[in-house]
């Protein structure tokens, strides 16, 4: 259980956090690039949602997650027309999304 508290905290949301860091500190013109990268991603939150797939998680457990994966779908999603659009705040929603995902892992393991 330790071990997938660490895997979590420094693999998933460390990397959410990086990738909202790097939205937040990127050249503005260079934005929209990210939009590829994070509409595939939003994609492919949806696609999981949508076909309940995969039923093992990235760290070997079973997927609890199913149901948040359309809200980190949707937050993905917004951040791109965002970006797209260069809006030098579109960082928040990635941050934000971060957060979330604490907050649903937190809910699932600590209380």
């Amino acid at each position: 259980m330790v071990n997938i508290i660490y895997i979590f905290l420094f693999g998933c949301i460390g990397s959410r956090i990086a990738i909202s860091m790097i939205a937040k500190y990127i050249d503005i013109n260079h934005l929209p690039f990210m939009a590829i990268f994070t509409s595939m991603i939003s994609l492919g939150f949806l696609r999981g949602f949508i076909l309940n797939s995969p039923k093992i998680g990235r760290f070997g457990n079973v997927v609890w997650w199913q149901n948040y994966r359309i809200v980190h779908s949707i937050n993905f999603g917004i951040f791109s027309i965002l970006a797209v659009n260069k809006n030098p705040h579109a960082w928040i929603i990635l941050f934000a999304d971060a957060m979330l995902g604490l907050m649903f892992f937190t809910k699932k393991y600590l209380f």
